[in-house]
This record gives C-alpha cells, structure tokens and sequence, in this order.
C-alpha cells in the first residue's frame, strides 16, 4: 500500500531545493543590479568628460594635449582622439547597460513565474 503524501523528510528536501533555488535567483538579480551600477557609473563619468572637452572650442583643441588612462596606462593623446574614444566607450556602455538591463527583467520575470509555479509565497521575518 503506497500513499500519496509525502513524508516528512520528502517535504524538507523540497524546502530546501526551492530555498536554494530561490537565493540563486536573488544571487543573479542582485549581481545584475550590481553591473548595471557600474555601468550606470562610468557612462556618467564619461559624460561629464566628454562635456568637458567638447565644451572647449574646436579652434583652442588643435594641438592640445589630453591624457587617457588605459589599463592602468597614462596614454597622450589629442582631445579630438580622445573625445572620438569617449564617443565609442560611450556607445558600448550604453548597449552593455541596455544588454543588462533585459537580463535583469527577465531573471525577476522568471522569479515571478518560479514562485507562482512553485506555489512560493514570500514571508519575511521581524528583524
């Protein structure tokens, strides 16, 4: 004679696949949102330097002398390269945010739909 309910330890072994289940997905999501920081960070820290040096009159640029740091070496350029550089980095930060980003919605999506699948519901504890 087999019965339908699982035993106690049936149970506990699911609980704890589902619990760890549950912290890969918030592992992932907050590594995203973490990247998407970054990023975030330096695309505005290129900003503020490409409008720096575009507010410099282009007559006044001929011949100027601006430094880059690329990894971790000072590199002499004009600031015409260097703003046609920013211009570039700028572009790839913005699609790797982009990138990101649709990563991210479609974790929290599929944490959505792991906890309606898996009947989860969330409580949290008084801390």
């Amino acid at each position: 004679m087999s019965t339908a309910e699982p035993t106690q330890q049936e149970k506990e072994q699911k609980s704890q696949v589902l619990q760890q289940q549950y912290n890969q997905f918030q592992e992932n999501i907050a590594e995203l949102e973490t990247q998407i920081s970054t990023v975030v960070s330096q695309i505005q820290e290129h900003i503020i330097v490409d409008k720096t040096l575009t507010s410099i009159k282009p007559e006044d640029r001929e011949g100027r002398k601006c430094f880059k740091m690329i990894g971790g070496v000072l590199i002499n350029k004009s600031v015409d390269e260097v703003i046609k550089i920013l211009s570039d980095e700028l572009k790839n930060l913005t699609q790797q945010k982009e990138t990101i980003e649709k990563e991210l919605n479609k974790n929290r999506s599929g944490l959505q739909d792991w906890l309606k699948n898996n009947h989860v519901k969330i409580i949290k504890g008084n801390q």
